[in-house]
């Protein structure tokens, strides 16, 4: 059984999602309810009192690891 919901989103994502659609096959249902559930998933893991900050230079260090691996 499912539940159809409905809601409003960028023309940026909305193409973003159309382009991943088209490109792995996917559909946008199964996109959605997969990108739902790890978004719920995380929520439920990560401490609400959690606080990560990250500065200008910490963020450029992890975009250069992320690059070359």
């Amino acid at each position: 059984m499912s539940t159809r919901i409905s809601a409003h989103i960028s023309e940026e994502t909305k193409a973003q999602v159309e382009a991943f659609v088209k490109k792995s096959g996917i559909t946008e249902a199964r996109l959605i309810e997969e990108a739902l559930q790890h978004h719920l998933q995380a929520v439920r893991e990560i401490p609400s009192d959690l606080r990560l900050v990250v500065t200008q230079a910490s963020m450029k260090r992890v975009a250069a690891r992320t690059a070359s691996d």
